[in-house]
């Protein structure tokens, strides 16, 4: 198995907020986790061609521009074989039953839904299908987290007017990402999209070897993870920072003394099992990975 991270630095402009694209091959089945850039697309058109493979399965973390904008491409061209991610429509009773105040109904709420997350909608027809459901994306990957109840509440609150638009710091999007779990040589690699360090402490962070620090590397989540994990000497990071002139990125977060792997420094990353398994050799410099 390996696992891409696709940088800024292979798009035709880099300035822009490409955001995020993870590509991993299990060498079954091709899988992405999120395409923030008609770039990434053709970068995952051209690796399919190559590879022999003629579908991909998306999981779209959440519905922000910079983690959905070139599912359309993949859409368009014929290479997606299901899209996995939250389909709040489903769960439109559950939501009106948390909210609770009234003033909405099912066809309002329906609506409002259809309007907050429209480039979801425009996928209908894919092969949509319910991260809460589907579960066991493939091989060695799978949906983990933050879980429904988190989700659903959290999502409430932002249909709710009568309610603020974030939650621990994160917008209510951006909280809501939904979190995929690789198994690599024996050893987990979680992948966090944008969400909220609770949404993050919803995992036991014990269980990974290398996390993505969210949002881009925002410094007050990633330096909440440092904190929690801290003891754990040979965790590994990645940083997809991909954010051109937004202040979603890493610029502010202090990594030294800990192993993190950035594609603002490094552009594109690439994890197998040699990575993984490496052990980190207390130097001179605490032994910061540089990869």
């Amino acid at each position: 198995m390996k696992i891409y991270v696709l940088s800024s630095q292979e798009c035709e402009d880099e300035s822009k907020n490409n955001g995020d694209c993870f590509v991993i091959d299990n060498n079954k089945e091709l899988v992405i986790y999120d395409c923030g850039c008609e770039d990434y697309a053709n970068w995952v058109i051209s690796y399919m061609k190559e590879h022999n493979y003629s579908k991909v399965k998306v999981v779209l973390s959440h519905n922000d521009d910079d983690h959905f904008k070139g599912i359309p491409i993949l859409v368009e061209k014929d290479k997606t074989s299901e899209i996995t991610t939250v389909l709040l429509l489903k769960y439109v009773d559950k939501l009106l039953d948390i909210i609770d105040d009234g003033r909405k109904n099912r066809e309002s709420l329906k609506r409002q839904i259809l309007d907050t997350y429209d480039n979801i909608a425009q996928l209908s027809g894919n092969n949509l299908k319910d991260a809460f459901e589907h579960i066991e994306i493939s091989d060695g990957i799978k949906i983990s987290g933050p879980g429904k109840d988190y989700i659903l509440d959290a999502a409430a609150k932002g249909l709710d007017s009568t309610e603020g638009d974030t939650i621990d710091r994160s917008t209510i999007t951006n909280a809501t990402s939904i979190h995929l779990e690789i198994t690599l040589d024996n050893k987990k690699i979680l992948l966090t999209g944008d969400s909220s360090f609770e949404s993050v402490m919803t995992e036991n962070l014990e269980n990974f070897k290398v996390i993505q620090l969210p949002h881009h590397g925002n410094a007050d989540i990633g330096e909440r993870i440092f904190n929690e994990t801290k003891k754990d000497l040979d965790k590994q990071y990645i940083i997809s920072d991909n954010t051109g002139n937004s202040n979603g990125g890493s610029a502010k977060l202090n990594t030294k003394g800990y192993r993190v792997m950035n594609t603002k420094e490094k552009g594109l990353l690439t994890l197998d099992e040699s990575i993984i398994s490496q052990s980190r050799t207390v130097t001179g410099n605490l032994g910061i990975c540089d990869i």
